[in-house]
């Protein structure tokens, strides 16, 4: 039996804090992969993907766990289907760190000097996003046990806010990388730029999919 079988005896609230716990050990590896990139150190930067492919991967495996474990008879205080949407967009946050991995591996991408500043605000911003999401998902528990309703309820709700304004921050941080960007592109060839569009499109759908997450989250609250 795994571990995963074993934990849904008691509540499947608990194995969604283990996804959770999974999802954070994949996401917590971009910054030093980013950092790398920064330097310069491709082969740090293949070393730490091959970290977030094997991190995605476990992540992915208590997913799938979760989904055949989770029996519709089951009694829970939210909608079976919100819960596993909210699943699914909490997984999509890892998926979005592979997809990112996979690009900076592709080819060796070098990060031009203008770019650079610009590039780490915007990563900044994305992890802010993804962080204040992960604080959110870490309430389920407590969630749980007050049957998504008063002061814990209360208080997540107020969270999900900030994590709108966190990608909001994140949005702005990805136009004024992509307008440098372009300011720089005739020094750069095509396939160049062409590569750093999807790199800022993956950190951007990390930041959009943890926003997702939050709302999710707030789903249930509302239909409890």
């Amino acid at each position: 039996m795994s571990i995963i079988s074993k934990l849904f005896g008691k509540s499947p609230f608990e194995p969604l804090y283990q996804h959770m716990v999974k999802v954070k050990e994949c996401v917590d590896l971009v910054r030093p992969l980013i950092d790398a990139l920064l330097q310069g150190e491709t082969k740090k930067v293949k070393e730490i993907a091959k970290k977030i492919f094997k991190a995605e991967h476990y992540a992915d495996m208590v997913k799938k766990d979760i989904r055949s474990q989770l029996p519709k008879s089951i009694f829970l205080p939210v909608a079976r289907g919100d819960l596993l949407r909210f699943l699914k967009e909490q997984d999509h946050i890892a998926d979005s760190a592979e997809d990112l991995a996979v690009l900076l591996i592709l080819r060796k991408t070098t990060v031009p000097e203008e770019m650079k500043e610009d590039l780490k605000d915007f990563v900044n911003k994305v992890l802010e996003t993804y962080e204040m999401a992960m604080i959110v998902s870490s309430e389920i528990k407590l969630l749980a046990e007050t049957s998504f309703g008063g002061a814990e309820a209360h208080k997540v709700t107020e969270l999900i806010e900030q994590i709108k304004v966190k990608e909001w921050e994140a949005d702005k941080a990805q136009m004024n990388t992509a307008k440098k960007l372009f300011s720089i592109e005739e020094k750069l060839d095509p396939v160049s730029v062409v590569m750093w569009m999807n790199i800022l499109k993956e950190l951007g759908t990390l930041a959009n999919h943890a926003e997702n997450a939050g709302d999710q989250m707030r789903m249930m609250l509302h239909n409890t």
